[in-house]
């Protein structure tokens, strides 16, 4: 079986709900345990709320979301027409403890099989694109004699 969710969503907060409650119950659909879809459930919060947080500084601003199902992954990109930023900038620098922010994009890289950032992109803005191995069986220990 193979799903595909396409949506365009303002760059809002109150958006972000109703969008994991969607992907959340497509995951479900497919079997995925609730550890693998919590990992994905909390990269697609992250990387959202990267976009309505930081991709629009002057105001108002639109973001594509698209996630593929399939029996073996869960693909999604996230893309924006934002302001972009450094890539090299989030990779390099470290994030005092303290830091109320700064650490989204980590976290997505933690819990996720691959990752892949873009910015800026052709005309401007963010493309992100992670992907989460599925159905993957846990390393078996052998029996001893």
């Amino acid at each position: 079986m193979q799903v595909r969710l396409q949506l365009e969503l303002p760059a809002d907060a109150k958006m972000l709900t109703r969008t994991r409650w969607a992907l959340l119950g497509y995951l479900e659909e497919m079997g995925a345990g609730d550890e693998l879809a919590g990992d994905v459930i909390l990269a697609l919060d992250e990387a959202c709320a990267n976009v309505v947080r930081h991709a629009f500084p002057g105001g108002d601003g639109t973001f594509r979301l698209a996630a593929q199902l399939n029996d073996d992954e869960v693909v999604v990109e996230v893309e924006d027409d934002g302001v972009g930023f450094n890539t090299r900038d989030v990779t390099t620098r470290p994030v005092p403890p303290d830091a109320l922010s700064g650490r989204g994009l980590g976290i997505i890289r933690q819990l996720m099989t691959t990752v892949e950032v873009e910015s800026p992109i052709n005309d401007g803005g963010t493309r992100l694109r992670m992907c989460k191995k599925l159905g993957v069986p846990e390393p078996s220990t052998p029996l001893l004699p």
